[in-house]
């Protein structure tokens, strides 16, 4: 996806459905760096083609977090990662993955966390108009996010076994089925059992 239009930008959370923009492309990269755009999150120029956020290489969010065995979150962006360090969800020892490379380490021996190991992001004022006009999107947090994907997955799991259970028992009728009509060859064709 190409930054053509780079004043005229929308942001579609996955939670909820909701649109925030139209912005400037730089809005939703801060967004992005300020963990308020998660990975399912999408954006647009014409809120007609949407692009989950990760797909868009000037968003930069290339990293995995490794939160156990076979549990990933993200991809998100290196800033992010700081935020969630300081918000307390993960630590400095917290293994990643770099989407670009593939190599998995620790944030603590990432270069944008040995060029800062101690980062705090300054607050910025903006004016309250401007907040009014372009409300940013809640900050998302590894945990919540998590605890909502697994929610989903439970609920896919618990559709995907009912489907399973129906097509078992479809199957079992089938197989009971193909053995009554055997049954009824078998006494049509003159192949019938004496007793």
């Amino acid at each position: 996806m190409s930054i053509d239009h780079p004043d005229h930008w929308f942001l579609r959370k996955y939670d909820d459905g909701e649109i925030f923009g139209p912005v400037p492309f730089v809005k939703i990269q801060e967004w992005a760096r300020s963990a308020q755009v998660n990975p399912q999150d999408a954006v647009s120029t014409d809120k007609t083609v949407w692009n989950k956020a990760p797909m868009v290489p000037e968003l930069q969010m290339d990293w995995l977090v490794v939160m156990g065995q076979d549990l990933l979150y993200g991809p998100t962006t290196a800033e992010a990662l700081v935020e969630f360090i300081q918000a307390g969800e993960i630590t400095a020892e917290t293994e990643v993955i770099n989407c670009a490379n593939g190599e998995q380490t620790a944030i603590s021996k990432t270069a944008f966390f040995q060029a800062n190991p101690h980062p705090v992001r300054p607050k910025r004022e903006e004016p309250i108009e401007a907040l009014l006009d372009n409300p940013a999107p809640l900050r998302g947090g590894i945990r919540i996010n998590l605890q909502k994907r697994l929610r989903e997955l439970e609920v896919a799991l618990m559709e995907e076994r009912r489907h399973l259970t129906l097509a078992e028992d479809a199957l079992r009728r089938q197989d009971e089925r193909i053995k009554e009509l055997e049954a009824r060859i078998r006494d049509y064709s003159g192949f019938k059992r004496s007793s």
